[in-house]
């Protein structure tokens, strides 16, 4: 039978692919990925797309329910695309992202692994799968009704759900996005054209789509464990509206809700990222700090609104103490003892992994795109203090072939790239040089399945550990642990 776009099938699904979208057959065995169904549902599925030997789809009806599915407990769960698994129990969560990861490695990256080289997911347990962001980036669109929102984007859409009641975000974080919400409505600041979903101007609106206060993008929400809440706004160029949006952080600062800091960003490229080119201006306090504890002391980091800090504090613990842990193996040594003279972090950030390791090396050296990030890393290095000396340089990871050979080789490289993995230049440095340990740290299954892969030739793979940094979602983080093989 020959399938189209917009047809719908009755599927049974039957497991989860690296991204998280349910798997189903259609009776000819065609595979279709479906977003937002669950393993052991029987759903109507629309087709979105259809290829050669495989479709995806979207859920339309839920027809059968799966055994282990429990009531969604969030009140945005029919419509916000943030949380597709609240339905599925927490440990049945962290089974399935272990198979998500067993899954990628072997069919994207080809890779024959005992069962144990996988190890359990390691998690925060049932009692931290909720309330636990310490960032949130949220969107403005308008609806059709011409009425701005501001909150989460819906399954597969560009359209938001004006979200109130998240159950990821504090009752404060909730407070202060609402208090937002009525001030830019105060202030009649309302969304930009970009935000509307691809929409043309309804009849007769076009001067309405070029108003100098429809400037609103994003807002951004951080809260460390520590203290503090910074919220960034992010619009367009707008001088007219600047005045106007120095009062409305004024007021935000004095609402009752605890904000600590305000910045006012712009971004002009119209890419769908929560990232502000400029900052336009900051009020308050413009920084916050988050302590974690790693390998037996506590670590201060100071974060900025552009910061790249991982969203779960207390996950980011066990993510970064469980990249020592493996790393400690591989160097056959206790982890209370100098492991070895030297160890790199590319991709550094903020210096998260890079003081992690500290206390068992003699020099550590980071290497990280974003200039502001080094500077972070720079001061967070000099809170910590310790005996270890450390130098960080703002550079692109594909660079490392220079810095192999004008630095040597480490002991240890520690790599925790993007989302789309480690650039070709950086990995095929890798390969030139050899550096005898790596811990390759991951957000995304399949590209890690594919850095893996390209690095098989010339390393072992010892030890894969995933760690739940976001429950209730598909996305898993990933310590891998590799040990370069003998030239003999």
């Amino acid at each position: 039978m020959e399938y189209h776009t917009g047809d719908t099938l009755e599927l049974e699904l039957a497991g989860l692919s690296s991204d998280g979208r349910a798997v189903g057959r259609s009776v000819e065995g065609m595979t279709v990925f479906v977003r937002g169904g669950l393993p052991g549902q029987k759903v109507a599925a629309r087709l979105t797309a259809v290829k050669k030997r495989m479709a995806e789809a979207e859920v339309e009806e839920i027809l059968q329910r799966a055994r282990e599915e429990r009531p969604a407990p969030c009140v945005h769960a029919a419509n916000c695309g943030g949380c597709p698994w609240q339905s599925l129990a927490y440990p049945l969560q962290l089974e399935w992202k272990r198979r998500i990861v067993q899954d990628s490695l072997q069919r994207i990256g080809r890779l024959a692994l005992p069962e144990e080289i996988i190890m359990p997911v390691l998690s925060c347990g049932e009692e931290a799968q909720w309330t636990y962001r310490n960032k949130m980036e949220f969107a403005f669109a308008e609806s059709r009704e011409g009425k701005t929102l501001l909150g989460l984007r819906e399954r597969s859409s560009h359209s938001v759900t004006e979200v109130t009641g998240c159950l990821l975000q504090s009752r404060r974080a909730m407070a202060v996005l609402q208090a937002l919400r009525e001030l830019c409505d105060k202030y009649r600041l309302h969304a930009a054209s970009s935000q509307r979903g691809g929409r043309r101007p309804r009849h007769g609106s076009f001067s309405r789509s070029v108003r100098q206060n429809d400037i609103l993008r994003f807002a951004v929400i951080r809260e460390p464990l520590a203290g503090g809440c910074l919220v960034e706004l992010i619009t367009l160029p707008s001088p007219q509206e600047n005045s106007t949006l120095r009062k409305l952080g004024q007021e935000l600062l004095a609402c009752p809700h605890g904000v600590t800091g305000f910045v006012h960003s712009i971004r002009r490229n119209e890419s769908d990222v929560a990232y502000g080119e400029e900052t336009a201006f900051t009020l308050g306090e413009a920084q916050l700090s988050e302590t974690l504890h790693l390998q037996g002391r506590e670590v201060a980091f100071r974060l900025d609104h552009n910061s790249f800090f991982q969203v779960n504090s207390r996950a980011a613990e066990l993510l970064y103490n469980s990249a020592a842990k493996l790393a400690s193996a591989l160097f056959s040594a206790e982890e209370d003892r100098l492991w070895g003279e030297s160890c790199w972090d590319i991709y550094c950030g903020a210096g998260g992994l890079a003081l992690t390791m500290a206390p068992h090396f003699q020099h550590i050296f980071g290497l990280e795109a974003v200039a502001q990030a080094v500077e972070l890393a720079r001061e967070n290095a000099r809170i910590a203090g310790g005996e270890t000396t450390f130098r960080f340089e703002a550079g692109d990871a594909a660079t490392l072939e220079r810095r192999f050979s004008r630095m040597g080789i480490p002991d240890l490289l520690v790599t925790d790239p993007p989302r789309a993995g480690m650039d070709e230049r950086t990995v095929q440095a890798i390969l030139r040089h050899r550096p005898p340990r790596v811990i390759l740290v991951s957000c995304n299954p399949a590209t890690l399945a594919r850095d893996l892969a390209l690095l098989a030739p010339a390393y072992h793979l010892r030890a894969v550990q995933p760690v739940d940094i976001f429950p209730q979602t598909p996305h898993v983080e990933t310590v891998a642990a590799l040990e370069v093989k003998s030239l003999l």
